[in-house]
């Protein structure tokens, strides 16, 4: 009896719980994208209940087999597990729907690692051109969880380039990030588009189509031409500089070796004064002492005798005599008057 009583509840227990679950649907379209190693799982709503405004509870399970919430309650149709996982862990996600207190069953996706379902984003590429040569220069997508190359052993790159306007494309596959197009016709248009190679087998997205004009083979760099011209005008301002620098310090060393003849100036203080002295005022304004002179007139005689000639001998050196001493007088006289002016002095 107490056996049957307990197979009834069981029936009954097990009906409840049925009628409950299918009173709340399950999500619709349940899946798991992955973009550049992180982790979002998306839901739709379900069928037939636009009216209806739902909630969400999703989980994670980790790696020691527990299911941990990633978002409780939640009325987006996602859930970002970013923050929930490493690199090459193991994991599965379940959702399911809540309405006034009541739970829809869990929909569960299937076991994976975010290495190997995650897609890759499309690299960044840049063109130049010089000398006849196209570079692509390309680099890898950021990823969320660590670098490209730190999650995949062998990456590559495929390239594919062609004739701005025409349908045939040309393909390579590279390990180098930097990549020297070669053969490629001057003065022509060349558009290029990239994708990372990963896991072997697997492609990232294109990157947007990238052109360039290729130039002629022999053209100048740009950057060599602004180069040469920094550098010229570099040399002449040196050349200017120095040639600045050898006139002044020459002009320097003229100075010290003939330096200007400059009187000190109580030197020229001193001599100012002594300009304004009434001796060298006189000294200035003398001139060569003026001879005194009588004019003697001198008559000749025939003599006579040898007495008369004795006599007309001494009348000439008397007046030769007295005619020295009146110039010798006057001399006297005037040197006279200089020591009087010095005296005073």
């Amino acid at each position: 009896m107490m056996r049957v009583f307990c197979g009834v509840s069981e029936l009954l227990l097990c009906f409840i719980v049925c009628v409950s679950s299918e009173s709340i649907p399950i999500p619709e379209d349940v899946r798991v994208t992955s973009l550049d190693m992180g982790l979002v799982l998306e839901w739709d709503p379900p069928q037939n209940t636009t009216d209806t405004l739902f909630n969400y509870t999703a989980e994670i399970r980790n790696w020691r087999n527990h299911y941990e919430p990633g978002c409780v309650r939640s009325s987006s149709l996602s859930c970002d597990f970013i923050n929930d996982i490493t690199t090459f862990g193991v994991y599965q996600l379940r959702v399911r729907t809540e309405l006034h207190g009541e739970t829809s069953d869990w929909v569960e996706t299937k076991n994976f690692t975010v290495d190997e379902i995650t897609e890759i984003s499309a690299p960044r590429v840049e063109l130049t051109s010089r000398k006849g040569q196209t570079e692509v220069d390309i680099t890898d997508p950021p990823m969320k969880k660590r670098n490209l190359r730190d999650v995949y052993t062998y990456v590559s790159y495929l390239i594919f380039y062609w004739k701005k306007g025409e349908a045939k494309k040309e393909e390579l596959i590279r390990d180098q990030n930097r990549v020297i197009l070669t053969n490629l016709e001057p003065l022509v248009d060349y558009c290029v588009e990239v994708a990372v190679l990963y896991m072997t087998n697997k492609t990232s997205q294109f990157s947007n189509m990238t052109c360039v004009t290729n130039t002629s083979s022999n053209e100048a760099e740009p950057g060599l031409i602004a180069v040469v011209l920094v550098v010229s005008f570099l040399v002449v301002l040196a050349a200017v500089v120095l040639a600045f620098l050898a006139v002044w310090y020459s002009y320097k060393v003229c100075k010290i070796i003939f330096p200007d003849p400059k009187l000190p100036e109580n030197l020229k203080q001193f001599l100012s004064q002594q300009s304004q002295s009434p001796i060298l005022s006189a000294m200035q304004e003398s001139t060569q002492l003026k001879e005194h002179f009588n004019e003697l007139r001198i008559f000749q005689k025939e003599p006579d005798s040898s007495q008369d000639s004795q006599h007309i001998q001494e009348d000439k050196d008397t007046c030769c005599t007295e005619a020295d001493n009146e110039e010798m007088a006057s001399s006297t006289s005037e040197e006279k008057h200089l020591l009087a002016e010095l005296t005073l002095l």
